[in-house]
């Protein structure tokens, strides 16, 4: 009779979990669903996609009002054919640190934080640093904290550590700057933040949020990960090593607990986001305080509230949160005005979330949300970036708080003032470092964020004119036609309100991008994905033809940039090589597309071509990320690991004749040529990073290494 009972409450607690997952299934296979159309494309994308990231397996859903679809792709465990469902369980890196904001704003609420105390005051065995460091600044990567300084032991750890080891792993580190005068993202900062945790509530990190974020939202699915637990539907990591899939390296994340040592499922995740949205963890006024963008000292927006990250999206108010560590990519986009989320997960370190969660987020809400814009005039461009950031930072601004942001008039004037002065090819002629600096801050305190400003009140002329539907228009139509739409409606403001005008220079400008745009955002361009299986002769044709005698057009340089490294692992060389210099035929004023070229060239040998070309880059733009220090050293890796050691020497003489004065760059250098053998080289560039700084011991210790080494032959 007790082994009855205990089958039928069995049965009973599966049947309470698995609805959820009925209910998905049904969703998913609900032909009538709105949906039904973007649903279908997003899988045929992600089984193609897959292909090129190499991904064993994918977990990836998303929530709209009451509709709720999850679907798994590929393999939860590679090796024994274990299919990705809904329900696989993978580490949610850095996503926890959202669990951890949530639970510090919890425990303000109940009065047992102070936000603006030091966290001494909870966490006293920490030392105390140069400058005093508060909850608030921890919560908002401001506190000076360091992030991780030696990857390869600090991220390797591989012993179960409690909370005060976690801590004493960084807490003798210096401080990076003065907590507020510098954003700097920080996982070791959110360790402490756990500690703070466990310091007012008397429980472990884990105990506290599965009692208060996970049970109240019934996230069945979440814990705290342990490699000795049996954690149902685990799934298994893996690495790229030469774009060849490996498992991936046995790593303890307790040392991170709070900041990214928690499991669970893309249905827990939906979950969370639901709760979120219905105010169900935090009161409303808490919820709205978590998710101001936070400031550094001197008035720069970090793109951070406490816990979320907190940027527009094509004029969408949204928050999310990204994860990676050893064995898991994951991703959690929220835009809570819309009731819309969406989560991501895969067992592949290398995994490329944000074109999966871009491309859903375009299929489910039927706009193009990723697309970049390329303007041909490299004067015009700046203007550009001027009116996207107008747009987007003020209609989110707009509808997330319901109204403009305007304190009175004046500073209204003030504000449309700013933007006339600044974004104007005029200002751009006289001094372009110091306008294109203007147009930049626009968003930011430090301008008393006037960009916001006019953004949000054109967002509210835009809905009295046409309404609440006609405003969310603009999330599809961007920004050339939310400028355009107010232009002509300022021509009948009022004699009081003429201050609220943009130049006539300017107005012609939108005008002529207007007509533009029209001609050649056709249906064709509007939903072209560039894959490996695109006809490229015919890609080449059509793109010519509609971007020829026009100022702007969309930018698909990233896409055929992948399907080049495509058709570069086949060695189908041609296709690579046609892809790429399509690439910078339609792009000449964009650095990335050179960058890639020369790559290419490289890793076939032609260094002088290489060289070339990223001589292009460079004189593009100098501070791009497509010719970064970060750049060269990934590539510089990618050619040691293939055993390019001919190209990997090329590379190294090329990045160092384009950044003589990096210390950095001279050492890691240093560091390859000694782990492939070539001392003479490690010595030469050892000397140069000493040479720039003379502080670097660890460098003079192998100096001396090398050379008596070199003495004994």
């Amino acid at each position: 009779m007790k082994k009855q009972l205990k089958s039928i409450f069995i049965i009973f607690l599966f049947l309470i979990y698995s609805s959820f997952s009925i209910q998905l299934l049904k969703a998913e296979e609900s032909s009538q669903s709105p949906y039904a159309q973007g649903i279908k494309a997003f899988e045929k994308f992600v089984k193609e996609q897959m292909i090129l990231d190499k991904a064993p397996g994918v977990s990836v859903g998303f929530m709209k009002d009451d509709f709720i679809w999850i679907k798994g792709f590929g393999y939860a465990d590679l090796e024994n054919r274990v299919p990705a469902k809904p329900e696989s369980s993978y580490r949610m890196a850095s996503i926890t640190k959202t669990f951890t904001a949530t639970a510090i704003l919890q425990l303000v609420e109940a009065g047992k934080i102070d936000l603006d105390a030091e966290v001494q005051t909870y966490v006293p065995y920490f030392p105390r640093k140069k400058w005093p460091i508060t909850v608030r600044q921890l919560l908002g990567h401001l506190g000076g904290i360091s992030h991780y300084k030696n990857h390869a032991v600090e991220n390797r750890i591989k012993i179960h550590k409690n909370t005060k080891e976690a801590l004493a792993i960084f807490q003798d580190f210096d401080l990076i700057a003065e907590p507020g005068t510098k954003y700097n993202y920080s996982s070791y900062g959110y360790n402490l933040l756990g500690a703070v945790i466990e310091a007012v509530s008397g429980q472990s990190y884990g105990d506290y949020i599965k009692k208060h974020i996970f049970e109240p939202l019934d996230m069945k699915d979440s814990r705290m990960d342990d490699p000795a637990d049996l954690i149902p539907n685990r799934a298994r990591g893996y690495r790229l090593i030469n774009r060849k899939i490996k498992n991936s390296e046995y790593v303890d994340i307790s040392s991170r607990f709070a900041a990214g040592g928690t499991r669970s499922t893309v249905i827990d995740l939906l979950k969370y986001a639901k709760g979120i949205i219905e105010g169900k963890l935090l009161k409303q006024e808490t919820w709205r305080q978590m998710l101001i963008p936070m400031a550094t000292r001197d008035g720069y927006l970090t793109g951070r509230g406490m816990g979320w990250a907190v940027r527009p999206w094509k004029g969408h108010f949204q928050i999310s949160h990204g994860g990676s560590q050893p064995e898991t990519k994951t991703y959690l986009l929220i835009f809570p005005i819309e009731n819309f989320a969406l989560a991501a997960a895969s067992n592949l370190e290398s995994f490329d979330r944000m074109l999966y969660v871009q491309r859903m987020a375009e299929f489910i809400l039927d706009e193009d949300l990723d697309s970049a814009i390329y303007v041909s005039d490299k004067e015009e461009e700046p203007l550009y970036d001027a009116c996207n950031d107008v747009f987007s930072y003020g209609m989110s601004s707009f509808v997330w708080h319901n109204e403009p942001v305007i304190e009175n008039e004046k500073n209204l004037a003030k504000a449309f003032f700013y933007f006339n002065k600044y974004v104007s090819i005029r200002a751009l002629r006289r001094n372009i470092n110091k306008t294109k600096d203007k147009i930049s801050a626009g968003i930011h305190p430090y301008s008393k964020q006037a960009f916001t400003k006019v953004g949000s009140f054109i967002a509210s002329v835009l809905e009295d004119a046409y309404g609440k539907d006609g405003l969310q228009s603009y999330h599809k139509n961007g920004p050339i036609a939310f400028f355009s739409d107010y232009i002509k409606i300022s021509k009948e403001l009022a004699s009081g309100k003429r201050d609220y005008v943009f130049s006539t220079r300017f107005q012609k400008i939108i005008s002529r991008w207007e007509k533009d745009w029209e001609k050649v955002y056709t249906d064709y361009v509007r939903r072209l994905f560039i894959f490996f299986d695109t006809d490229f002769d015919e890609l080449s044709i059509n793109l010519k033809q509609a971007f020829s005698g026009v100022s702007l057009y969309p930018d698909f340089h990233k896409e055929m940039e992948r399907a080049a490294q495509y058709f570069l692992e086949k060695n189908e060389l041609t296709k690579t090589f046609n892809i790429l210099n399509l690439s910078t035929e339609l792009y000449p004023n964009r650095p990335a597309p050179f960058s890639s070229l020369a790559t290419v060239h490289l890793w076939t040998g032609n260094v002088e071509k290489a060289r070339e070309l990223y001589k292009k880059a460079i004189a593009i733009d100098p501070k791009h990320p497509s010719i970064s220090l970060n750049w060269f050293e990934s590539i510089a890796m990618n050619l040691k690991n293939a055993k390019k050691i001919k190209e990997f020497i090329s590379l190294a003489e090329i990045a160092a004749e384009f950044y003589p004065k990096s210390w950095r760059l001279h050492r890691d250098i240093g560091n390859v040529f000694l782990q492939i053998g070539k001392k003479d080289k490690a010595l030469y560039y050892f000397k140069k990073a000493l040479k720039l700084n003379p502080k670097l011991k660890e460098v003079k210790e192998k100096i001396q290494q090398l050379k008596k080494e070199k003495n004994k032959h």
